[in-house]
């Protein structure tokens, strides 16, 4: 039995909402993803066996990162599709959105509350997790959140962690880390599935080799809890599918 849940978590796209004052042109991206890639201290080397074989099989040393219409992406994400379909313990959610349709707070200006990259982001991961934990549950009854590093101070991360705590039917992260994702294959994973959905925001079709992913349009509706009722279910929240 797992001692321990790990989620990862990276974004694609920037939290920014920015015109140009004289053409009206969005100047930020105009699509916003978060991914998570959910793993235990038992499935996690499933992921680190196939990275590790996948670096020596193609001699690519550097981060990685790969564009989804490459076959590197594709060679990277299809052994871990294969891994989900067997049951060893990996999953992945995420949560996307178009941010010139978007019209909830904190992104654009004129919001009822304050425009704030910040507060933007730390709602659309809360959303991510209400959205993973409706559909996945923990093998241990605690998990820790690994964001790719964005400079939070650590005044910010215990801001995060009040949020994740305060929000009613969502279990908070025994602990935050943010890690350089050079360093950290979960991260460099979850990187490529979160670009791998940033065309999907304008209507192109989910990459075959990320099926496996639950995933949402979050543009109009980031109440998960709200409208699915969360994890509240008669199973448990650290209980396996």
């Amino acid at each position: 039995m797992a001692k321990n849940d790990f989620i990862f978590v990276d974004e694609s796209g920037d939290t920014g909402y920015k015109l140009d004052p004289e053409t009206g042109e969005l100047l930020s991206s105009p699509y916003y993803v978060l991914a998570a890639l959910h793993v235990t201290d038992e499935s996690i080397r499933w992921i680190n066996r196939h990275v590790a074989a996948f670096r020596f099989y193609t001699g690519f040393s550097r981060e990685l990162k790969f564009p989804p219409e490459r076959e590197m992406f594709t060679r990277l994400l299809e052994p871990i599709q294969e891994m989900t379909v067997r049951g060893v313990g990996i999953h992945a959610s995420v949560v996307y959105l178009d941010k010139q349709r978007f019209t909830g707070d904190y992104l654009k200006p004129g919001c009822v509350r304050p425009q704030s990259t910040l507060y933007f982001r730390n709602r659309v991961l809360r959303c991510l997790l209400e959205f993973h934990f409706s559909s996945y549950g923990l093998i241990s009854r605690q998990y820790e959140l690994i964001l790719d590093r964005i400079d939070m101070t650590p005044g910010q991360v215990r801001d995060l962690d009040i949020y994740l705590r305060n929000r009613r039917g969502l279990m908070a992260p025994r602990l935050i880390t943010q890690a350089d994702s050079i360093y950290v294959e979960g991260l460099q994973v979850v990187d490529n599935i979160a670009s791998g959905f940033k065309n999907v925001v304008g209507g192109v079709s989910i990459p075959e080799s990320l099926l496996f992913v639950n995933a949402k349009d979050v543009t109009e509706d980031m109440d998960i809890v709200q409208k699915n009722e969360g994890h509240s279910s008669s199973r448990a929240l650290w209980e396996p599918d």
